[in-house]
């Protein structure tokens, strides 16, 4: 049985064959994980796979900021 750490409350999560991409639950606080390594195991937050939608980069003027400055420099 493959043991590893909940990286939210540190608790112990054991897993029979645990499969590399698998969704699980840490029974401590509930909070979902992905299993981003089988040998040695290990799990991680999973990825949002919206996380490129949270910020729109056509309404940012962060691009004008970038302009002006390498124009005085």
């Amino acid at each position: 049985m493959a043991q590893t750490y909940c990286p939210n409350c540190d608790e112990m999560i054991q897993v029979n064959n645990p499969r590399m991409g698998a969704l699980i639950n840490c029974s401590e606080c509930g909070e979902e994980l992905e299993v981003i390594s089988v040998k040695p195991f290990e799990v991680d937050f999973p990825l949002d796979d919206d996380w490129d939608d949270d910020w729109d980069y056509e309404d940012e003027d962060w691009d004008d900021d970038w302009e002006e400055e390498e124009d005085e420099g």
